[in-house]
């Protein structure tokens, strides 16, 4: 198997939540193929913070390309906002299965909106009733529910989703979105991602939850037929914004469906603003954390029709 690098990022707070530890976040987040994870490390024997600092940490297979990457980021670095904050880089090489024990030890289970619950499959999560158990090995792929435009994107599908609706989720990763769809009440799903290893991974998850008979798994971007009741994308805004402009994503979108984008920073809403109107789309709700929003996005022409009558 692969092996794999493993690059570490220390920014000098306790808080997670802080605009150095978020900026950092966001900008090497789509560097990674697997994203990014955020990870409060160094407390003392007693919760002490002194000395705490916070650990942006990302995976990469061990390439040239991708070392070259590494080594561009950490040329770069220096001149990103808040550089004071943040300390020198690791990089360290793994193998695949020191990596699956490297998630081993930062993956939780995580409560999500009012009912989901994402697990590793290791964990025995406690639970309330009512409640949706989602069961994920993030594998290489995007998606374990602990990045803010994924728990943005599921709260969001935890309040649009209508029972027997039939979804498409576009760059599927983990399948974290498809697997949550069934779960809540989808009839079917159509799940698309262009990185065949994500695919493999959201076929792997889907297994594990016993909802691959409902998801149809396919390596591709956006499909060429069909009308949704609920399409699901959590990319970035640019690629978002080309999917609407180039892909026909708003076509795949039933007249009266909701699209929920994810993955956009706010220093980047313009370009999704501009491309949904292009395509004839408004904004319904928008939630954020931090600097990610998402979108509950509906159709122009059938949100006008609703308010005349």
């Amino acid at each position: 198997m692969t092996d794999l690098l493993e690059f570490t990022l220390p920014v000098a707070t306790p808080d997670p939540d802080s605009k150095p530890v978020q900026a950092a976040a966001a900008w090497l987040n789509p560097r990674f193929r697997g994203g990014v994870v955020v990870e409060v490390s160094g407390f003392g024997p007693y919760g002490e913070t002194d000395g705490a600092q916070t650990l942006v940490r990302g995976y990469l297979t061990d390439t040239p390309e991708n070392v070259r990457l590494l080594q561009q980021i950490m040329h770069e670095l220096p001149a990103r906002p808040f550089a004071d904050y943040y300390g020198e880089p690791r990089v360290k090489h793994l193998t695949t299965e020191d990596w699956a024990e490297a998630w081993k030890r930062h993956y939780r289970p995580l409560r999500i909106g009012d009912r989901i619950v994402v697990t590793p499959s290791w964990e025995e999560p406690a639970t309330r009733s009512g409640d949706v158990v989602i069961k994920l090995d993030p594998g290489m792929a995007f998606g374990t529910g602990t990045h803010p435009s994924t728990q943005l994107a599921l709260r969001l599908l935890e309040k649009y989703l209508r029972p027997r609706s039939v979804v498409l989720d576009v760059g599927t990763g983990s399948g974290i979105l498809a697997i949550a769809a069934v779960k809540l009440g989808a009839a079917r799903v159509i799940a698309t991602d262009i990185d065949p290893e994500a695919v493999r991974t959201a076929e792997e998850n889907a297994r594990l939850n016993e909802v691959r008979n409902q998801i149809t798994l396919l390596v591709e971007s956006v499909i060429d037929s069909g009308r949704y009741d609920l399409v699901l994308v959590n990319i970035l805004a640019d690629v978002i914004a080309d999917l609407l402009l180039h892909e026909n994503l708003a076509q795949r979108v039933a007249p009266d469906g909701v699209l929920i984008l994810s993955g956009i920073i706010q220093q980047r809403r313009d370009v999704v603003d501009l491309a949904l109107k292009a395509a004839g789309m408004e904004v319904i709700e928008t939630l954020t954390d931090g600097d990610w929003m998402a979108f509950a996005v509906g159709k122009q022409a059938a949100r006008a029709k609703a308010r005349r009558s």
